[in-house]
């Protein structure tokens, strides 16, 4: 993943533990996927919820599809809102 190789750039170690609290955010999702809050403004099938990766400022999009977590992008909070909606043939 380009941005755990960056943040590794930056200082050595942290891309691990990014990957790692990205690793966290997709259990967490998997495991109780109707916990975490559906995307900001999205209104349509199927439902896209987000889940915060911890001390990063990424989200974990994802959708259920016939019982199974499907992740639609790991997105910076910040940069390209949306580019993922595209993935879904919506949005």
């Amino acid at each position: 993943m380009d941005a755990a190789r960056w943040y590794d750039s930056q200082q050595f170690g942290l891309g691990d533990e990014f990957l790692s609290l990205v690793d966290e955010a997709v259990l967490d999702a998997c495991t109780l996927p109707g916990t975490w809050p559906c995307y900001p403004g999205w209104d349509d099938e199927p439902v896209v919820r987000a889940r915060r990766v911890r001390k990063y400022p990424y989200r974990v999009l994802y959708y259920v599809e016939d019982g199974e977590v499907v992740v639609a992008a790991y997105a910076h909070t910040s940069r390209e809102p949306g580019y993922w909606q595209s993935r879904l043939g919506s949005g």
